[in-house]
């Protein structure tokens, strides 16, 4: 538990009373199955599918809402911490970056006015690409990778089935943990659908379009500028 967007806070939540969760359940799902055995094999699942998408605040990042492939593409939106929101566009080679304009003015508010102003100019619109290994993009690449991104979760311990609830319209068991809440699908492939942590890096994710086709268009050459190109 050592990656930049660790997804595993080492805190205490109230279980299942965090989703409002009470009474018994009516029949057990998985039966037989120990809470850890259950966590493990949605993500398993998770990790299984083409591509899915996730959601929610991310500990460091704020919002997110990005897609991710099995082939290592990702695209969405991030909440920038400067301000104002990051469209984003990875494939294996390249980082695309396009902000929008809270985020362009947050960028350049320190700037001379002067500068400021060329700089909106040269950014409005445009896609800023960055080569995905560089070493500025570790948080988001933290976020694009889905095996480093639900790695973590395996072998928790402590791990207990709790009550059925419904998230998205998908029924889902809760697996309350001394390290946070997750809900798992119960029908189908049981795949990881949510997940709740708090403390110093709180998450709230959904996971929702598992197995959806995702495209992911590769900006325009026109319409993009290199980073190491302009500062």
């Amino acid at each position: 538990m050592h990656t930049a967007h660790r997804l595993l806070a080492a805190v205490a939540l109230s279980g299942a009373a965090s989703f409002g969760l009470t009474g018994c359940l009516s029949s057990e799902p998985f039966p037989g199955q120990l809470g850890t055995r259950v966590l493990n094999d949605s993500v398993t699942a998770l990790r299984g599918a083409s591509t899915f998408t996730m959601s929610g605040k991310a500990s460091g990042q704020g919002q997110v809402n990005l897609s991710v492939s099995s082939a290592g593409e990702c695209k969405g939106t991030i909440e920038a911490r400067a301000g104002g929101t990051l469209e984003v566009v990875r494939t294996r080679q390249y980082t695309f970056l396009r902000g929008d304009d809270a985020h362009i003015l947050a960028q350049t508010k320190d700037m001379p006015e002067d500068q400021a102003t060329q700089a909106r100019k040269d950014m409005s619109g445009r896609w800023m690409r960055m080569k995905a290994t560089d070493p500025s993009m570790k948080g988001l690449t933290s976020l694009c990778d889905r095996d480093g991104l639900l790695k973590e979760i395996y072998s928790i311990q402590g791990a207990e089935k709790g009550a059925l609830t419904k998230t998205g319209g998908q029924e889902a068991v809760t697996i309350n943990t001394p390290e946070g809440v997750f809900l798992v699908a119960t029908k189908g492939e049981p795949f990881l659908l949510k997940v709740t942590t708090s403390g110093p890096n709180p998450l709230d994710l959904t996971f929702t379009g598992i197995n959806q086709p995702v495209q992911v268009d590769v900006p325009a050459d026109k319409d993009v500028y290199d980073a190491d190109a302009n500062g």
